[in-house]
């Protein structure tokens, strides 16, 4: 990134000299991801430095304090998280909330704030399609990588982990699975976000809107707690359907991770699950 970026800097100096000098607001915390969304070239890369330091001010304190405030009201609320890609093998999963990288993946993932585990794992099926598409990510390299249609037909079958974590790791997964970089004093995905989702089972959120996952999904009630996922919207799926975007088969490494998933959580045999993931490669959508 830094090669990428050295023929912007002189750009990049230009625009925050005229920016940090003209706005005032509170000191943005940044958290950075790994995400798999090809959105963001190098010129929304550096939009994504300039937009959060062209806001700096020395007023920090109340900044730090509206953070805190959110995280700490948002880690008293658990949700599932309904994954059906590869965080269905819990230990890549835990490179969303610890960090690091698993075998297959060519990049790290940065973690969650509050790095604590799961509280509880299950599985459920759910009436939702599972397809593959996009040409490559930067974690998994060439091929496709897995989406869920947001809207249920009652033909269609899908396998679900399901990980009980707190809202305020839910958000920074959001964060992880959609954009390089983003300022956190204020949740992606907040309670009224909550109460909209089950209101209308789905909610797109602007502020992640070129990620690729920036879509999350209410599937109902799991112990009297919700279950979200997240994926593309309708608009997204007309776009694979016509060839906008490509649908592709995903990679070798990314294809285990999910059989390891699928396999270790004992829902299907190792054949049972090449076959699952070979039949939403290949079923039109």
């Amino acid at each position: 990134v830094r090669q990428e970026l050295k023929a912007f800097w002189s750009v990049l100096a230009d625009e925050l000299a005229t920016k940090l000098t003209s706005q005032k607001a509170p000191i943005p915390q940044i958290l950075i991801s790994s995400s798999d969304s090809e959105a963001e070239d190098v010129e929304e890369l550096l939009q994504d430095v300039i937009r959060p330091l062209s806001t700096l001010r020395v007023d920090e304190d109340h900044h730090e304090s509206a953070s805190v405030s959110w995280r700490s009201d948002l880690s008293k609320i658990d949700i599932w998280y309904a994954t059906f890609g590869s965080n269905m093998w819990n230990p890549r999963f835990l490179c969303y909330i610890e960090g690091g990288q698993v075998d297959g993946m060519q990049k790290p993932c940065s973690g969650s704030m509050d790095k604590s585990p799961p509280k509880e794992i299950l599985w459920k099926t759910f009436p939702h399609r599972l397809f593959f598409g996009r040409e490559s990510t930067r974690t998994w390299g060439l091929g496709g990588v897995a989406f869920l249609h947001p809207e249920s037909k009652n033909e269609d079958i899908v396998h679900m982990c399901l990980y009980k974590i707190t809202l305020e790791q839910f958000n920074d997964v959001l964060l992880q699975e959609n954009v390089s970089s983003y300022d956190m004093s204020s949740p992606l995905f907040d309670l009224t976000s909550l109460d909209c989702s089950k209101e209308k089972k789905s909610i797109n959120l602007e502020a992640v809107k070129n990620g690729w996952y920036h879509n999350v999904v209410y599937l109902g009630m799991e112990q009297d707690i919700p279950i979200l996922a997240m994926t593309c919207n309708m608009s997204d799926i007309e776009n694979f359907k016509s060839g906008k975007v490509p649908l592709r088969a995903p990679s070798e490494d990314y294809a285990n991770t999910l059989i390891r998933g699928l396999v270790e959580g004992g829902q299907l045999s190792e054949e049972e699950a090449m076959s699952y993931i070979k039949d939403a490669a290949t079923k039109p959508l």
